[in-house]
């Protein structure tokens, strides 16, 4: 449990730290609509997120499982095709910047702002997290990162030697103490 947290800690900041949400964010809290618009983006934000990150952890479930104590090499294989995708998607936003000197256009889901309901924050929300070409990348990653770590033959220490030695020392010992009353 502990290195599949240490593996997707950082997949969590990079979703994070997303500049268009934080932005999203600041532009629904000075909008006058705050109070709906805002709890409405963040119910969104987190659905679309996790909607993603579990649609690929099942999704790591129909990859061929390795040995357990062995490399992932699938695993490994998939999150690099991933993090070179999102090498892709960099450079050609790069390629799409303005000119220098040029005006960026504002998106239009920036100008309507203002007017959205709830219902229309949570969805550009939704739409935000999980479509967001980074955002699925970093949630394919952290899904197959779960969904590995958790199809280790379904146990609950999830492969690891230590939890198992651990569990092994507490039960013997559990043992021992009902030897004891009982005498």
């Amino acid at each position: 449990m502990g290195s599949v947290i240490g593996d997707i800690l950082p997949l969590a900041i990079g979703v994070a730290i997303s500049p268009v949400p934080i932005i999203a964010a600041i532009l629904m809290l000075l909008s006058p609509k705050a109070r709906t618009t805002s709890v409405g983006f963040l119910l969104g934000w987190v659905v679309g997120i996790a909607l993603a990150a579990t649609v690929f952890t099942l999704l790591s479930s129909v990859l061929p499982q390795d040995e357990q104590s062995g490399s992932q090499p699938i695993k490994g294989v998939v999150q690099i095709v991933l993090g070179a995708l999102l090498l892709l998607v960099a450079v050609r936003q790069w390629g799409k910047r303005p000119k220098d000197g040029d005006e960026p256009a504002m998106p239009a889901w920036m100008k309507a702002i203002d007017t959205m309901t709830f219902v229309k924050a949570s969805g550009l929300a939704l739409l935000l997290a999980a479509v967001n070409p980074k955002n699925l990348l970093l949630a394919a990653s952290a899904g197959m990162t779960i969904g590995s770590a958790g199809a280790r033959r379904g146990r609950a220490d999830g492969g690891d030697p230590h939890l198992r030695a651990a569990r092994r020392i507490d039960h013997s010992d559990s043992r021992r103490r009902i030897s004891l009353r009982s005498r």
